[in-house]
Order: C-alpha cells, then sequence, then structure tokens
C-alpha cells in the first residue's frame, strides 16, 4: 500500500503499488483542485494526479 499525503503530513487517500486508488477518491480530487501539493509519504516524491483522473477512451462508463 501506498499512502499519498498533503504538506502537513495529513493523510489524503491510498493506493495500491501500481498506483490504483483504493480510498480517499473524493478527498484526492478536493486536494488537487484546490492547488495543494500531494506526496508519496513513503518516498516524498510529488504525486502525479494524472495517473488517478486519466479518461480511458475504452471506458464503460458514459457521461450525460
Amino acid at each position: 500500500m501506498k499512502v499519498i499525503v498533503d504538506e502537513t503530513g495529513e493523510i489524503i487517500a491510498i493506493a495500491t503499488d501500481d498506483h490504483t486508488l483504493i480510498g480517499g477518491h473524493h478527498r484526492l480530487a478536493v486536494a488537487g483542485s484546490m492547488g495543494k501539493r500531494l506526496f508519496w509519504r513513503d518516498t516524498g516524491k510529488p504525486v502525479k494526479l494524472d495517473l488517478f483522473f486519466k479518461h480511458h477512451e475504452n471506458s464503460n462508463r458514459h457521461t450525460a
């Protein structure tokens, strides 16, 4: 498991080792929209939010 934290060390979300988000979806979206800088707790490296918010062309989800 990998933990995503903000600048103050507050846990924002949890992901698997292959970056599949398993918790904190809403908190991650809110933090990203507020421009917060997010980091991987284990390495301190910045989190690239595009890893979590990609829109796949072959997705079964549709928007209205």
